[in-house]
């Protein structure tokens, strides 16, 4: 469970039978003329890590009609022991573990989400299984009926582990991955989803896949072919990234998965929609080394560059003033930086105080007040640290802050890029992710804007002119 919420991806899916070595994802026919209820062939049980998963059951009630009245009648008496189920809301249990789900949507097409597996039963053996019969008598009189071959325990498929460095910007990436059976038990096929880098997109180029633009490039394959233990293969071609050119560093994610296998709430195989071009991707054997546990993010770094600069200016003022300075980054390009590679640093000029806004008030009506993103959110540090922001070519995030000038003499502040986890080996000028914070004019409290030479200057200046008057003065009385 806690690989797949690690990937905010999930899986619970339908298996057919083909031939070893082809692949089938064909989708159902959503316009049957007739009622029917669509199962898993096979569902593997989450036993170690135990999950609520919807059992992925969907019951079409056939040409011009709905499910309203129709009951679906479930008997897992041959798992009772295996496998623990839970019925919910339209579901209810009744004796010998059979379920009978009464059901109200006026839609034509159902997906029944009220029956929960929680996982194997810890008593059961790994990989004993039993079949799940399903009944469907709807309110027009048609029958249909299924079944699925649960079995206790899951399959241990591991992904081939990847990496991309030094990519070229813009150009398509080739993506070739596999699979390894690491478990104790045959697997009866496996399926893999495929997720693109933002603002890349996955060709649609494979038959026994199907394609989602909703939500990021995605695709969902699925193979009928028996994997067992010890057994890898892989992809006979790559999955395959239209590149965008500002891209300097993504992460993809391919995983791979028994049927049933609990990937969490996020998957929902209705989102693909977009059936495959071109032929069926295939699996070529190979051996069972250069796969792990968790390879599903597969990083990318392109030789794409940034230039991220710092942005700071002037204290225009004297001592007492508040002065209002806009601080913050800004990328020229041509690559763009993710917001979680950038933060800046803001170190203030001796003499002088940041006074941060204020702190936004627990009353809803009012005004949420002025923008801060730096800690530590008081007046007076010495040192503040600010989060940056998604940074494509030619953007900044900045924000107007108030610095107090409190000494005729204050000193040269700054403001710093801070680029993170190696991302300043992007940076194509590093120079720049310094600006400095001047003040200009603090020693007008004493009478000018000529700084401090000035003043000694003029001191000088007026002991010249004191001496001389009193030498003249001495020589009028010697008169």
């Amino acid at each position: 469970m806690r690989r797949w919420i690690r990937l905010l991806a999930a899986v619970a899916v339908m298996a057919g039978a083909s031939a070893p070595g082809t692949a089938a994802g064909a989708a159902p026919d959503r316009a049957a003329a007739s009622a029917a209820v669509e199962a898993p062939a096979t569902y593997y049980t989450q036993a170690d890590d135990p999950t609520r998963v919807e059992l992925p059951v969907t019951i079409n009630a056939g040409s011009g009609a709905n499910v309203r009245g129709a009951v679906l009648t479930v008997d897992a008496s041959r798992v009772r022991g295996l496998v623990r189920l839970q019925a919910k809301r339209v579901c209810t249990e009744g004796a010998g573990y059979v379920f009978t789900c009464r059901l109200t949507s006026s839609q034509g097409e159902f997906r029944l989400r009220d029956l929960v597996v929680l996982g194997a039963d810890k008593k059961a053996a790994p990989g004993t299984h039993g079949t799940v019969f399903f009944r469907l008598a709807t309110a027009g009189g048609q029958r249909a009926e299924a079944r699925t071959e649960m079995t206790a325990g899951s399959p241990e498929l591991w992904g081939r582990k990847l990496a991309f460095h030094d990519a070229p910007a813009g150009k398509p990436l080739k993506i070739r991955g596999g699979v390894l059976n690491h478990g104790p038990f045959t697997a009866s096929g496996f399926r893999v989803t495929v997720s693109a880098l933002t603002d890349t997109h996955l060709r649609h180029s494979y038959s026994n896949c199907r394609y989602s633009e909703t939500g990021g490039s995605r695709a969902y394959c699925v193979f009928d072919t028996p994997l067992e233990p010890g057994r890898a293969y892989l992809f006979d071609a790559p999955f395959i990234l239209e590149g965008e050119s500002e891209l300097t560093r993504g992460t993809a994610v391919l995983t791979v998965f028994a049927p049933g296998q609990d990937a969490g709430p996020y998957f929902d195989e209705a989102v693909y929609t977009i059936p495959g071009e071109g032929p069926a991707l295939g699996l070529t054997p190979t051996e069972p080394t250069g796969f792990a546990h968790l390879a599903d993010l597969i990083p990318v770094e392109t030789d794409q560059h940034i230039d991220v600069q710092a942005v700071a200016g002037s204290l225009d003022g004297r001592p007492g003033d508040t002065v209002e300075l806009t601080v913050g980054v800004r990328n020229a390009g041509p690559g763009r930086i993710d917001a979680r590679y950038v933060r800046y640093e803001i170190t203030p000029p001796d003499g002088t105080t940041l006074i941060p806004p204020d702190k936004p008030s627990p009353d809803p009506d009012e005004d949420e007040g002025s923008y801060w993103s730096c800690s530590p959110w008081k007046a007076g540090a010495a040192h503040y640290s600010c989060d940056g922001g998604n940074l494509p070519p030619g953007k900044a995030v900045t924000q107007v802050l108030r610095f107090r000038i409190d000494s005729a003499y204050a000193g040269t502040g700054k403001v710093t890029a801070v680029l993170r986890n190696g991302y300043a080996s992007h940076d194509s000028r590093p120079g720049n992710n310094t600006a400095e914070i001047t003040v200009a004019g603090a020693e007008a409290g004493l009478g000018g804007r000529f700084g401090w030479a000035g003043v000694a200057a003029a001191g000088f200046a007026a002991v010249a002119v004191l001496v001389a008057g009193v030498a003249y003065r001495r020589r009028r009385a010697a008169r």
